[in-house]
């Protein structure tokens, strides 16, 4: 990076320019909760808003469940909000998660505490720990079976859920994050337009990581962990699907990560179907276009009910 753009960075400039990205990451959230039309949910399934993950009562570690109850276990489907790390909420993903409750999933969306000017990105990979384990525990009441276990992660959502899935199969992470052994792994990964190359070499991406992680991330072991392109244990995904369109501002990272993953030689397919742009799969998952995808990522997992529940 040039003196002068890194002068202007380390300046009083670089708190008003990250100041302004959280406010338009915040009204950019405001925004798209009006983009949801709750007319289309089925009133079929069942909703459970708002049960705390770590017993605290703060909105930011709580998380939702949408299943249709038929006293049959069902695959889990574990689904994490977007927002560039720093916005973003549950409730954005909820006709999303009515519409996989409704093809016989128990799903759950999750918050996560938002980072800056306190929090880190390896906060929230911690937050998404801790309410998978909830879910884990608590999975069997809502007619859920572990056993069969998705995760899904949208924009920035997609690198905490390639974070935990990778967690589940590499002691060494777990021990640098400080992390329990654990007694489950996913079946899946979805990542809708996945912001999977948040590492790359740009000034504004620069900028985006000195927001999201601690002072001096480019030494620290954690950090090392989430370049996915170096990182061996990538080769231990579960089968993947990657969504983008042709209006998905972050569709060359689709394909960017889409690379990585053949070259670990990770089971993954892409999906680049119709024009709804960035995440447009939550606002309109009722359209026909985005009810293909939703087949097609069914048809590569067989996701199917178990027996009924005791």
């Amino acid at each position: 990076m040039c003196p002068g753009v890194r002068e202007l960075f380390d300046s009083g400039w670089c708190l008003v320019i990250n100041t302004l990205m959280k406010r338009m990451g915040e009204r950019a959230y405001w925004k798209d909760l009006d983009r949801i039309d709750s007319s289309r949910c089925d009133s079929s399934v069942n909703e459970i808003k708002d049960i705390s993950y770590t017993g605290s009562n703060s909105d930011e570690h709580k998380l939702d469940i949408y299943y249709v109850s038929d006293n049959r276990e069902k695959p889990v489907f574990i689904d994490i909000h977007g927002g560039g790390f720093i916005s973003g909420d549950k409730k954005v993903n909820s006709l999303f998660a009515n519409y996989l409750a409704q093809r016989g999933l128990v799903v759950f969306t999750l918050n996560y505490r938002l980072a800056y000017p306190t929090i880190t990105v390896f906060d929230q990979i911690e937050d998404v720990a801790s309410a998978v384990r909830w879910i884990v525990a608590h999975a069997r009441a809502y007619e859920g079976n572990i056993k069969k276990m998705y995760i899904s992660g949208h924009s920035a959502g997609g690198v905490l859920a390639i974070a935990e899935s990778l967690l589940c199969n590499d002691n060494n992470m777990r021990t640098v994050f400080n992390m329990d052994d654990r007694t489950y792994k996913y079946n899946g990964i979805i990542l809708d337009c996945g912001a999977m190359h948040f590492y790359r070499k740009s000034i504004a991406y620069w900028g985006m990581r000195n927001m999201i992680f601690p002072k001096g991330y480019q030494r620290m072991e954690k950090y090392q962990y989430l370049v996915f392109e170096n990182n061996s244990q990538l080769s231990t995904l579960p089968r993947t699907v990657l969504l983008t369109n042709e209006n998905d501002e972050l569709k060359d990272m689709s394909y960017y990560f889409k690379r990585v993953l053949d070259d670990y030689r990770v089971d993954n397919k892409l999906i680049d179907i119709g024009t709804d742009g960035h995440t447009g799969i939550l606002f309109h998952t009722y359209t026909s276009g985005n009810q293909r995808i939703l087949d097609c990522i069914q048809d590569f997992f067989s996701f199917q009910q178990s027996s009924p529940s005791s």
